[in-house]
């Protein structure tokens, strides 16, 4: 019988989703968050909703509004994992993480090493 994994099981979200967490994280509206990347409230309201696909250049515009690398912007679960820029100004060294992001960090390398990363 193959081994269950012990890690727990997310549901997959959206671009949308993932924009709407990211941007209300940063406590923003989704009116503020269209001014500083120079873009629709309209645009983002449908992008939220996964009613329109965004350019590449939407995505880089609303990418450093947001202060996230793209990649962020296409994360699992924990987006916070990969929110670079934002780990890296609040913990200035691993020894400062919180369990739950060591761990994550932790699995992330791991994988990257698997597959000859």
């Amino acid at each position: 019988m193959p081994k269950k994994s012990s890690l727990p099981k997310h549901p997959e979200y959206n671009l949308g989703e993932r924009l709407k967490f990211i941007r209300e994280s940063r406590k923003l509206t989704q009116v503020q968050l269209s001014k500083m990347a120079k873009v629709s409230q309209a645009a983002i309201a449908h992008l939220e909703r996964g009613t329109k696909d965004p350019s590449v250049d939407m995505l880089r515009k609303l990418a450093v509004a947001l202060d996230v690398e793209i990649a962020t912007l296409f994360a699992a679960e924990d987006v916070y994992v990969f929110d670079l820029k934002r780990l890296r100004r609040k913990y200035k060294k691993s020894q400062d993480l919180t369990p739950h992001l060591y761990k994550a960090l932790s699995l992330v390398v791991q994988y990257a090493e698997d597959i000859g990363l």
